[in-house]
């Protein structure tokens, strides 16, 4: 209780995640954002878009602690849309479109949600819903809003795949992902050239991890077309391509496939498997973790240390900082 579990690290208890971000527009303006095959954003035009279609959310009545759904395909707009609905203050609701209808109105009904944001996506509703494909809701104007929110604001809502009946909705505040972003860079000592892969769904927390990790740490956030993600030798070619540095991959995906020029590998949703680690030892540094999504996406680390004899199981490690 006292040593073992002794995790409490400084972390800025203050700030809320787009403070966090804006650090980072402010450091690195002209830096690669995102990337998506042949697009890509500054942290710059990245901020004004996000900062154009906020205050459209905030003046329609958007505030702290309320939800906003977003609906959409991958694409650099999806992430737009994720960060605009925080910069507006509100917390995101992230819905997969291959959902059925009726799933789909089940978590817009649970959540309470006060609006959706949509993109290549049909949706029948009576809710306000706000096509992110219309150009006027990205200009202007551009500078950054007052800030609204409290690190006990809510961030996210997500919802687990609900075991028991129906899927149960996850309220994660801000302090929370501050605190797991300061970890994170302490860890993977992220610098300004990491390309971060944006593998997971949004409806996943391992695209929180992929978000906070990248955007709100200053590297790059590279997006991947899904269907490039199931052919596993165009998913190689991509990922090398695009210079992808650091990523979090399902233990299963790994085992199908060798990346070249990753600095950091991390697995994690379900256990590795020596074969994975015999396969990348001398490489990258390998990094297991493991968290349940009520725990803002973390809980443990295990790191394989070079030269080590390889565990049969690979364990989960110990807690991560606080």
């Amino acid at each position: 209780l006292n040593e073992f579990n002794n995790t409490a690290k400084e972390y800025p208890r203050d700030m809320s995640v787009i403070e966090l971000f804006e650090k980072n527009v402010e450091k690195v303006p002209d830096q690669v954002a995102i990337t998506f095959e042949n697009e890509s954003i500054t942290y710059k035009e990245l901020n004004e878009r996000v900062n154009s279609l906020a205050y459209r959310l905030r003046k329609l009545g958007v505030r702290p602690d309320e939800f906003v759904a977003i609906i959409a395909e991958r694409s650099i707009e999806m992430v737009e849309g994720i960060l605009a609905i925080i910069k507006a203050g509100a917390a995101y609701v992230a819905i997969d479109p291959t959902y059925p209808k009726q799933r789909i109105d089940y978590m817009l009904q649970d959540s309470g949600a006060r609006m959706v944001l949509t993109y290549q996506v049909e949706l029948e509703t009576e809710l306000l819903v706000i096509d992110l494909e219309k150009q006027e809701l990205w200009v202007g104007p551009y500078d950054n809003l007052s800030i609204v929110n409290k690190p006990t604001d809510l961030m996210y809502l997500i919802y687990t795949s609900g075991t028991s009946g129906n899927p149960k909705g996850v309220m994660i505040e801000h302090q929370g992902v501050i605190s797991m972003g300061t970890y994170l860079n302490d860890l993977y000592a992220m610098t300004e050239q990491d390309v971060v892969l944006q593998f997971a769904n949004t409806i996943f927390d391992a695209s929180v991890w992929e978000l906070t990790i990248s955007l709100f740490l200053g590297a790059t956030l590279c997006l991947i077309p899904k269907e490039i993600i199931t052919d596993l030798v165009r998913f190689k070619n991509y990922v090398e391509e695009h210079k992808v540095t650091v990523t979090l991959l399902p233990p299963q995906f790994c085992a199908q496939i060798k990346i070249d020029g990753l600095r950091v590998l991390t697995t994690g949703g379900s256990a590795a498997n020596p074969e994975i680690i015999d396969a990348y030892k001398n490489k990258v540094r390998f990094i297991n973790a493991y968290g349940p999504t009520e725990n803002t996406v973390l809980a443990t680390h295990w790191e394989y240390e070079k030269g080590m004899s390889i565990p049969h199981n690979i364990p989960i490690g110990k807690p991560i900082s606080n």
